[in-house]
C-alpha cells in the first residue's frame, strides 16, 4: 500500500494502523528525518514530496492500492493550494501509468461542497473535479470528511484544551451544525476500503455515527459531561475573528509565512451547515463509525478523562 502525506496526522496515524493491521506499507515523506517513526514500525519509506516525480513513481511501483492524504491546509493565496490540492493529485495520476494500474483513495474535505467559501475549499473542488474529468482508466474512490481530530491533532486540540477549562470559545452561531470525525473511524473505513472487492466509484461522505451533526451547544454539553465541569460558550465576534484574520494575512503577505486563520477560514468557521451522513459510503465497504464525540474527546485528551462507555456498555 503506497500512502502520500504519510507523516500528517491523518496519514501517519494511517501507515501506523495498516502495518499493526498486517498491510505492507510505503510512504512518502518529506524529509528523512520526519520519516523515523515510521520506518520504526517497519514501513518502507520513499524522500520526496508532490512535486518530484521520480519519487512518486518510486512511491506507487508494484502498489496494489494507492491512498493520498497530502494535501495543503494552509496558505494565503490560491496558488498556495492549488499546488498540493490539484497540481499534485495531477502528478500522482500521471504516476500510476501500470497495468493494471493499482486502486486509488483520494482525501478531499466536506468543505469542497462549498467552494466559495475559501481558497482551500476551491482548491478542494477543483482537484475533485480533477478526478472526475481525468480517472478514467483508474479505480478510484474519493472521500469528502468533515472536521478529523484525535490524538496528535493540531487543529482541534487547541480548542478542546481551552473547553477542558470551563470556556467553550464559538465562532458562529450557538446553533451551527457541524459534523465530526474521530481519526480512528477514518482509519477504519480507508482499511475497509482496502478490503472491500472493488473500489466503489464516487465521492462519499463520512462522519462519526451522530449524522445530524453537532450544534455549538451540543459540544459545550458534551465537553462539560466529559470534563466533569460547566463549559460556558465564549462568543466571538465576526468582527473581531475577521480583524484577526485580515491581519494575519497581511503579516503573511510581509514576512511570507503560511497562516492558517485567513478570511476564507472566517468563513468555514462560520458556515452554518456541515453536516453529512456516512451510510452511501458504509453499505459501499461494509464499514460504520464507532466513536462519537463524548468517547472521542476523552481519547483525544487521554489522562484523567475516562472515556464514557458505549451503548451496551462497551467502552
Amino acid at each position: 500500500m503506497a500512502v502520500t502525506g504519510a507523516t500528517g496526522f491523518i496519514g501517519l496515524r494511517l501507515c501506523l494502523h495498516l502495518r499493526r493491521q498486517g498491510f505492507p506499507v510505503r510512504a512518502l515523506t518529506r524529509s528523512p528525518s520526519r520519516a523515523t517513526p515510521l520506518q520504526a514500525a517497519g514501513i518502507e519509506t520513499v524522500t520526496g514530496d508532490l512535486a518530484a516525480p521520480a519519487a512518486l513513481a518510486r512511491l506507487v511501483e508494484g502498489a496494489r492500492a494507492v491512498i493520498h492524504c497530502a494535501g495543503a491546509v494552509r496558505g494565503r493565496t490560491r496558488k498556495d493550494f492549488d499546488g498540493a490540492n490539484v497540481t499534485g493529485l495531477a502528478r500522482l495520476l500521471d504516476a500510476l501509468t501500470a497495468e493494471p494500474a493499482p486502486r486509488l483513495l483520494a482525501l478531499s474535505s466536506l468543505a469542497a461542497r462549498a467552494p466559495h467559501l475559501s481558497h482551500y475549499a476551491a482548491s478542494k473542488q477543483a482537484g475533485e473535479r480533477l478526478l472526475l474529468e481525468h480517472g478514467g482508466k483508474i479505480s478510484w474512490t474519493l472521500l469528502r470528511p468533515p472536521a478529523v481530530y484525535g490524538p496528535g491533532d493540531r487543529e482541534l486540540l487547541p480548542l478542546f484544551r481551552i473547553m477542558r477549562h470551563g470556556l467553550g470559545p464559538v465562532p458562529g452561531q450557538l446553533s451551527d451544525r457541524v459534523a465530526l470525525l474521530y481519526v480512528d473511524d477514518l482509519t477504519a473505513a480507508i482499511t475497509a476500503w482496502l478490503r472491500a472487492p472493488s473500489a466503489p466509484r464516487g465521492i462519499f461522505s463520512l462522519c462519526d455515527p451522530r449524522e445530524q451533526g453537532y450544534t455549538w451547544t451540543d459540544i459545550l454539553s458534551t465537553a462539560a459531561t466529559v470534563f466533569g465541569r460547566p463549559v460556558r460558550p465564549l462568543r466571538i465576534p465576526a468582527m473581531a475573528l475577521r480583524g484577526v484574520a485580515a491581519l494575519n494575512w497581511a503579516g503573511a503577505t510581509v514576512i511570507g509565512y503560511t497562516p492558517m486563520l485567513t478570511p476564507g477560514k472566517v468563513r468555514e468557521l462560520r458556515h452554518t451547515d456541515w453536516v453529512c451522513g456516512w451510510r452511501e459510503l458504509g453499505g459501499a465497504i461494509d464499514w460504520q463509525p464507532r466513536v462519537a464525540l463524548a468517547e472521542g474527546l476523552a481519547l483525544t485528551l487521554g489522562g484523567d478523562v475516562a472515556p464514557p462507555c458505549r451503548p451496551g456498555g462497551e467502552a
